[in-house]
């Protein structure tokens, strides 16, 4: 049997409802979500953050450094 996707049933069912009756659904889904599913929004950074925040700041600031280049070269 084919998995039914939340587009597909957002589509066909949810999306004909009134909005009150929308509201009361989310809250509803909501609600039963337990709180240990929830995302932890740590401030604190792993080290992999860090290393992908570094990796992409070295790629972005050489990414300037040429196009400052190539627009001196061509101006």
């Amino acid at each position: 049997m084919a998995q039914i996707t939340a587009e597909e049933v957002y589509d066909q069912a949810v999306k004909l409802l009134p909005l009150s009756e929308r509201l009361r659904l989310a809250r509803l889904i909501l609600n039963d979500i337990p709180p240990q599913a929830v995302v932890d929004y740590n401030e604190a950074w792993s080290e992999e953050d860090i290393r992908d925040f570094s990796a992409a700041s070295w790629h972005y600031a050489l990414k300037r450094v040429e196009e400052d280049e190539a627009d001196a070269q061509s101006g």
